[in-house]
């Protein structure tokens, strides 16, 4: 009876010692909802790939397609956070309720980030969403059309270009219109020479 007993807790203490040698491998409830994250992405990846199609929408071959290709990606997904699937099972398994807490918190934290991320970029695309416009030019504000190399910089600001002056040039449309002459630079046509 003594023996199975020392046995028994031998066992038990290496069960209860698994947790923490795994969060000293690095697997911690902060990368756990990392890893979850990146999985549900990549599973999100491979469902677009079927065109989002439910299982019994698919054929016995595309179905079957669709799971490893499942699986690749979720094994890709654990070897690049560097944790077996084995080690990353029994580490959920083992969770207690405050691992799962900070796991669930680690998640929001981490969709929060996604989101700011992805609205710093829209800003970033959009602009401020103001357009400057400037009205002309003004004693205020010139521009210098044309420069000589090593000249002092003048601007010229004639006074008929301010529509807002009160003495500006009034211009007579009407007068020309009659005198406008048709020249044709065309042959005529076959229709013109037989009025003829």
């Amino acid at each position: 009876m003594m023996t199975r007993l020392s046995l028994m807790l031998a066992a038990s203490s290496l069960l209860l010692a698994a947790p923490v040698l795994a969060e000293d491998d690095g697997l911690t409830p902060e990368k756990v909802a990392a890893i979850q994250r990146d999985e549900a992405a990549a599973q999100a990846k491979v469902d677009a790939d079927y065109g989002n199609r439910k299982p019994s929408e698919m054929s016995n071959a595309e179905r079957g397609q669709s799971i490893r290709d499942q699986q690749k990606e979720a094994a890709k997904v654990m070897e690049k956070h560097g944790v077996s699937a084995k080690e990353f099972a029994n580490f959920t398994a083992r969770m207690t309720p405050d691992d799962n807490q900070r796991v669930a918190n680690e998640a929001k934290r981490l969709d929060d980030q996604a989101k700011a991320q992805k609205e710093a970029e829209e800003k970033k695309r959009k602009g401020d969403g103001e357009v400057h416009i400037q009205q002309g030019f003004s004693d205020a504000d010139p521009v210098e059309l044309e420069a000589a190399e090593g000249a002092e910089p003048t601007v010229d600001v004639d006074s008929s270009l301010d529509s807002s002056a009160s003495g500006a040039p009034v211009v007579d449309i009407g007068s020309r219109a009659g005198a406008v002459k048709k020249s044709f630079t065309r042959k005529s046509s076959k229709s013109s020479r037989r009025r003829r």
